[in-house]
């Protein structure tokens, strides 16, 4: 009757389908606002901030890809899908709050647009690293005996 198709449809509506296409929106909208702005593109804190964030939503578009075409690739090296993208987020969201206050730091207004995209992606990376730490604890704690 139904045909299994190989994507998870329900996971682009779950909260952590929509924090990653929110964090993938986020990145490049602060991205655009560095290239648009008056200051050179080779300024240092601009260059290290759009190299975060293009990291940031290759990194979300990888691990959203890998969770709606359920390919999971990652459970075969070293760890579970839950540890890998707690890792993931929680690296993301450290790197997202470094650039945005690297970004903040000069004094225009489009770096200081994008770095409050920067701050609103840091903490979507962060609520998502909490909710995969929780997840990664309760199943640990509901194995033991």
């Amino acid at each position: 009757m139904f045909s299994t198709s190989g994507y998870d449809r329900l996971y682009v509506r779950s909260s952590s389908g929509l924090a990653k296409l929110l964090c993938m929106l986020f990145a490049v909208a602060g991205i655009v606002c560095i290239a648009v702005s008056s200051a050179p593109v080779t300024n240092l804190r601009g260059l290290v901030y759009m190299c975060v964030m293009a990291c940031a939503c290759l990194g979300s578009a990888l691990v959203f890809l890998n969770n709606f075409c359920e390919m999971r690739l990652y459970k075969r090296h070293f760890c579970n899908a839950t540890r890998f993208e707690l890792y993931i987020h929680a690296t993301l969201a450290v790197l997202c709050f470094l650039a945005s206050s690297a970004a903040l730091t000069l004094a225009l207004v489009t770096y200081s647009i994008a770095a409050f995209f920067g701050y609103v992606a840091f903490c979507l990376y962060a609520l998502e690293a909490w909710f995969n730490y929780r997840r990664y604890r309760q199943r640990d704690m509901s194995t033991q005996t």
